[in-house]
């Protein structure tokens, strides 16, 4: 349960409600800087230190109903969405109820890419002359440019797990080892056996 700065505990929604204009500060002061991004960690000590209103709580437990709510308010205001600057402790987006929208974890990368070039572009970021190009961030771009070959060798030469009986496989879509089967278990992606 968040707590005051005098020691007083107030409820997760009140909490919410002061913390939701403070990420809406952090998120639009982020779109200013073209290519920039803020993790869930980042967000949730922002808006605890500008508030006042602490919590125990890991913010990766409670900024995506946060972000779901800067989300709605984006909506509201006929903004971009601002949640899709906000990334997780590995760089990806998230899937809470703000996220980008996207079947599958690569749909909602390259989705959260474009909505961010479209809050630079509106909280008056300076561009590139052409305007700008959407950017995964750091982690997705590396995975991404080496998904192809490391797909292609993990299809043709699966390894046994540990105890010899379960083959492993790369998700095309999230790039994970898993056991091979009919679905990716970290992100749901249709998997060849």
């Amino acid at each position: 349960m968040p707590d005051l700065a005098n020691g007083k505990y107030v409820s997760q929604s009140d909490a919410l409600r002061q913390w939701t204009p403070a990420a809406r500060d952090v998120l639009v002061e982020t779109a200013g800087v073209y290519g920039a991004w803020v993790t869930e960690q980042e967000v949730g000590h922002r808006v605890q230190s500008a508030t006042g209103i602490t919590t125990k709580q890991p913010a990766d437990e409670w900024v995506g109903a946060l972000l779901a709510r800067v989300a709605a308010d984006a909506v509201t205001r006929d903004e971009p969405r601002l949640a899709s600057l906000c990334v997780r402790a590995d760089l990806s987006v998230g899937d809470h109820a703000g996220s980008a929208p996207g079947e599958g974890v690569q749909a909602r990368e390259l989705q959260a890419a474009q909505d961010r070039l479209e809050c630079y572009r509106a909280f008056g970021a300076t561009l590139p002359e052409d305007g700008g190009q959407p950017q995964l961030t750091p982690r997705r771009s590396v995975a991404r440019a080496a998904a192809p070959a490391k797909r292609v060798a993990r299809e043709r030469t699966p390894r046994p797990a540990p105890n010899g009986t379960m083959r492993v496989v790369v998700c095309t879509s999230c790039f994970m080892e898993v056991p091979a089967g009919t679905t990716c278990r970290d992100c749901g992606a249709t998997l060849s056996a």
